[in-house]
């Protein structure tokens, strides 16, 4: 009885949520190709109850002016500040998708600047929140991209394969370059996407969009579409190294993805007109070292071991402030930069099927992209139509 008295008598309520600590977390991705930087400062949250329900709840992870506040300044190479500060100013975005935090608005913070490859630049965060003691959240990152040393402007990230014809020698005389994916009669299983590297580069990913769009003639409403295909990711040997970097893709993939993932044309429907750009647009994204070990470290486990190691760059905190650069091959301030459009051949096969022969089921396959309907627009060279 004794012992039944005294279990009884035991508190069995236990408290399970640590005492509130401000963590201030960082993300920075600076990019010297643009002039405004965007920068999310968010602080992690603790609270009875589900952390989704809390999550949906809007400011839940921002913090006040006055609990915040935040500025970027411009460093020499030896750590010694150059005099340019700017202080982060806030705005609401709307465009972050649909996830397990409140999406309708979101609080992200800006400067304005033209930023200069040769110098770093450092973030901080002075916070006040109640309660703790004042703290300064700092990280510190270099910028990508190459400078020219005689005119001070940063240079352009190119496409060189396939290349513009005359890009090498003058940009602005440069003429249309033309993609082959057929070869010998067949698919082509190979061929090679040339880039030129970036100072501080150190992670390359490039991939390629095929657009088209579906058109009601009748009502007038246009349905806008387009494919993604991963060409492939490189890493670096040397960040500091000038030149090229190559990509291998598989052309063949094209016709594959087209056939699967486009829906069959309605040939009975005369008011209906699928139009297909003759011309892809490829991308590349480039990562510094900082990024990289990022996506490395957090790429999903694949080994016995599932748990997974934190990496940041923040003092103070937790996050990453890094650089990167993304670039692609239509520039609507470069009329000439308008991607690279298909060879005669290969747009013929897309639109008719007639260029590869049916294996009928033995040998290669055959991938019958004419069932797609497609049509494409004049196609011009130089002010010239066809």
């Amino acid at each position: 009885m004794v012992s039944l008295f005294m279990l009884q008598g035991c508190e069995t309520d236990i408290d399970i949520i640590a005492p509130k600590r401000d963590v201030t977390i960082i993300y920075g991705l600076l990019e010297a190709n643009k002039t405004r930087q965007y920068i999310r400062i968010n602080k992690a949250f603790v609270a009875e109850g589900a952390a989704s329900d809390i999550a949906a709840q809007q400011g839940v992870n921002e913090y006040s002016d006055s609990e915040m506040t935040a500025k970027v300044m411009e460093l020499h190479s030896d750590g010694s500040a150059t005099g340019r500060v700017w202080n982060l100013q806030s705005t609401y975005v709307t465009t972050k998708e649909d996830g397990a935090f409140f999406s309708d608005s979101n609080k992200v913070y800006y400067f304005d600047a033209t930023l200069n490859t040769n110098k770093n630049y450092r973030i901080e965060c002075t916070v006040n929140v109640e309660g703790e003691d004042t703290k300064v959240v700092s990280a510190e990152t270099a910028v990508l991209g190459n400078r020219n040393n005689s005119t001070g402007e940063l240079e352009e990230i190119r496409l060189t394969k396939p290349n513009l014809v005359g890009a090498s020698s003058d940009p602005s005389l440069a003429d249309r370059s033309e993609v082959e994916f057929l070869g010998n009669g067949d698919y082509r299983t190979s061929t090679d996407v040339n880039w030129l590297k970036a100072q501080g580069g150190v992670s390359y990913t490039c991939y390629y969009r095929f657009y088209y769009r579906d058109r009601d003639t009748i009502t007038g409403i246009t349905t806008k579409d387009s494919l993604l295909f991963t060409v492939g990711t490189v890493r670096a040997d040397n960040p500091n190294s000038t030149g090229e970097i190559t990509f291998n893709m598989n052309p063949e993939e094209f016709f594959i993805q087209v056939e699967q993932n486009v829906p069959d044309y309605d040939f009975d429907n005369a008011s209906f007109k699928r139009i297909a750009s003759d011309t892809l647009q490829y991308f590349l994204e480039i990562a510094d070292n900082t990024l990289a070990t990022y996506i490395e470290v957090n790429q999903p486990a694949t080994e016995i071991v599932q748990e997974q190691p934190e990496y940041t760059n923040v003092t103070n905190g937790i996050g990453i402030f890094a650089s990167r650069y993304v670039t692609s091959t239509r520039k609507p301030y470069k009329e000439y930069e308008s991607g690279r459009v298909f060879t005669s051949g290969t747009l013929e096969e897309l639109l008719y099927s007639n260029q590869i022969a049916d294996s009928s089921g033995e040998g290669d396959a055959k991938y019958y992209t004419n069932k797609k309907g497609f049509l494409v627009p004049k196609r011009c060279n130089n002010g010239v139509c066809k």
